[in-house]
């Protein structure tokens, strides 16, 4: 019977996280031009509390978000394909990646572990975006590069890397330690 309430109050928790990813993934901040992905928060927290899968699944449950929002509508039609691969990779592998490092580094220290392991996921994110931004949708950016008087790799650091990553870098490497610890005491 314990183990069936466990699961319970697991399956609870997880459930509870993918409404936190669906509202902020709904609920946009931009800086600028850019979305920041605050839905990275959740997904790592699942990645580091319920271990790698759930991470996974939180973060494909993310990328589907994405494929339904308006934005996602000019990558669509451009290549469907590569487009949904590109939104569910993103945010899966992202979650994927933070649960292995936890679990990897967590029995040396917990603190850290939580801290090291919320570093890859916003790398994953838009590392998996700028490749395809450099490859697949190169067509759809050149435009905006050529516009700038940039490069397209000037317009991809100034418009992705200095904004969008280095936001969602900080603001998930500070949140998911302080959100991992206020779980962990009323876990208690």
């Amino acid at each position: 019977m314990k183990q069936k309430t466990s699961n319970i109050h697991r399956l609870t928790r997880v459930g509870i996280l993918i409404a936190v990813v669906v509202v902020l993934q709904l609920l946009p901040i931009k800086f600028g031009p850019v979305e920041i992905n605050l839905a990275l928060i959740p997904i790592v927290l699942g990645a580091l509390l319920y271990g790698p899968l759930t991470g996974a699944l939180l973060g494909a449950i993310d990328g589907i978000v994405i494929l339904l929002l308006p934005g996602t509508g000019a990558f669509l039609s451009f290549n469907m394909i590569c487009t949904i691969l590109m939104c569910l990779l993103k945010t899966g592998l992202a979650g994927l990646v933070a649960g292995f490092i936890y679990k990897g580094v967590r029995r040396f220290d917990e603190t850290v572990g939580v801290t090291i392991a919320s570093f890859p996921a916003p790398i994953v994110n838009t590392g998996i975006f700028i490749a395809g931004v450099l490859t697949i949708f190169r067509g759809m950016f050149e435009g905006m590069a050529s516009e700038q008087n940039l490069t397209m790799i000037q317009f991809v650091i100034a418009t992705f890397i200095t904004t969008n990553f280095l936001i969602e870098i900080i603001v998930t490497m500070v949140l998911s330690p302080v959100i991992v610890r206020l779980v962990s005491m009323f876990k208690k």
